[in-house]
């Protein structure tokens, strides 16, 4: 009985583990620092991007993608494309210069996915 319940407690935390992610007020943020926060519009985009991180000495986003990243798209806060360009890799670096302080929504087409998918951007 003692190694049922013991069981049964460790397949629970797993089961919890495997759900959680780091919402903290309802986002789900894949970088969060001093000078910008990036945040997933749901929790299905987590499948394609498989690392993200503020490069502080670099001063840059860089993101490693599950597929190839074919074009990239930036909207400022009214909606409005702001820039786009092609990428052709799996690696993405945003350097923070090309940005102004304020809300843009990031939109990556990769390849198996017929949408945009869109990130929320934030540099303060």
């Amino acid at each position: 009985m003692k190694n049922l319940i013991l069981i049964f407690a460790i397949a629970i935390s797993f089961t919890t583990a495997t759900f959680a992610s780091n919402i903290g007020d309802g986002t789900l943020a894949i970088v969060k620092s001093e000078k910008v926060d990036i945040t997933l519009d749901n929790e299905g985009q987590k499948e394609f991007i498989i690392s993200s991180a503020f490069e502080a000495d670099q001063d840059q986003i860089a993101m490693v993608f599950e597929a190839n990243v074919s074009m990239i798209q930036i909207l400022n806060n009214d909606g409005e494309i702001e820039m786009m360009f092609p990428v052709g890799s799996e690696t993405v670096n945003l350097g923070m210069s090309l940005f102004d302080t304020g809300d843009y929504k990031v939109g990556f087409m990769v390849d198996g996915y017929d949408d945009v998918q869109f990130t929320n951007m934030t540099i303060k």
